[in-house]
């Protein structure tokens, strides 16, 4: 994970110096920008990673004073996440690069923040199970599923095909159909849709919402299993459907969406253990800030022009300001 990675994964806002919880301003080292309980964070480190940028924007990147506040969150995340990850037991591999290193054991200490999250949520999945059932039958709006409809489809594709002989082909395999061949084997000969032909045209359920109007006419349409359609006009092909199964619409029972609910639950409290361990870095309250050495990292985007000074020493040179000449 790189440190752009590692700053981005922090919630917008979070800029360190101009946003952030107060931070205590001490007297540092001059060459200290930041310090907290765990690393300092000097000029070295923000002019090195300055110096990696690429060089079509490093000239220009100090201009912003978000920029810079942003690559100093960066900075001072990532060495902080490595110190602790250095405290929990990682080394890093040795001979990578001092920043490579840093980055490498940053994202190991957020995955270690992760897999405690997991075990927590896991340890408590009886009461985060409570809390799905809770979350379910608040908002079964959310789990209301319309109508569908299972069916097998023969589509002959209007492509390289005339209209007129595209419907004249999914006529002839509907007729064949219609004369008692089974559905599958004709699906097999006449439909272009290489994903379904092979399984007999067979579809899983849809729902009107899901597929292109017309077609979707013509499939709820049908209202016995087994019923062999006309052929319907889409945008890309003529289709011969028959319907296999039809299920009303329907609110999707609980266990059905319990692993889901419980997942999504899940993911989010790791989301939240890893945002308030960054938090915890960017608003820390015994943050140390130089604040003059951090403002005078931001460069001004032009310089004022400079008058030229007369030369006193030039012929005709005069130290009074000359008068306007007399009105004629």
């Amino acid at each position: 994970m790189s440190l752009r990675q590692i700053g981005l994964r922090i919630s917008l806002g979070l800029w360190l110096i101009a946003i952030s919880a107060p931070a205590v301003s001490a007297s540092l080292p001059e060459n200290v920008l930041l310090r907290n309980r765990w690393v300092e964070l000097t000029r070295a480190d923000y002019d090195e990673a300055i110096a990696r940028m690429p060089q079509n924007i490093r000239a220009d990147y100090p201009t912003s004073a978000k920029r810079v506040e942003s690559l100093l969150n960066q900075l001072l995340v990532s060495k902080t996440l490595a110190a602790q990850a250095r405290l929990h037991g990682s080394a890093g591999e040795p001979g990578v690069a001092t920043a490579e290193r840093t980055q490498a054991l940053a994202a190991a200490e957020l995955r270690r923040v992760e897999t405690q999250a997991a075990e927590a949520f896991d340890a408590k999945k009886a009461e985060y199970e409570a809390r799905a059932r809770e979350l379910y039958a608040l908002d079964r709006q959310r789990y209301l599923e319309p109508e569908a409809a299972r069916i097998s489809d023969i589509a002959v594709a209007l492509k390289n095909r005339s209209e007129e002989a595209a419907l004249a082909r999914a006529m002839e395999a509907r007729a064949r159909v219609m004369a008692g061949e089974d559905f599958a084997a004709v699906a097999r000969e006449y439909s272009d849709d290489r994903v379904t032909r092979d399984k007999g045209g067979q579809l899983p359920f849809v729902t009107a919402d899901k597929v292109e109007a017309n077609y979707a006419k013509g499939i709820f349409a049908l209202t016995r299993v087994g019923e062999i359609s006309e052929p319907i006009k889409a945008k890309a092909a003529y289709h011969v459907v028959r319907l296999d199964e039809r299920r009303p619409a329907r609110v999707v029972p609980f266990e059905e969406v319990r692993d889901k609910i419980l997942r999504d639950l899940r993911n989010r409290y790791i989301e939240e253990q890893r945002e308030a361990r960054l938090r915890s870095i960017v608003a820390d309250p015994d943050l140390q800030v130089n604040q003059a050495l951090v403002d005078a990292l931001v460069k001004p985007l032009f310089s004022p022009p400079i008058a030229p000074t007369p030369d006193a020493s030039a012929p005709g040179a005069s130290s009074q300001t000359p008068m306007p000449s007399p009105a004629r």
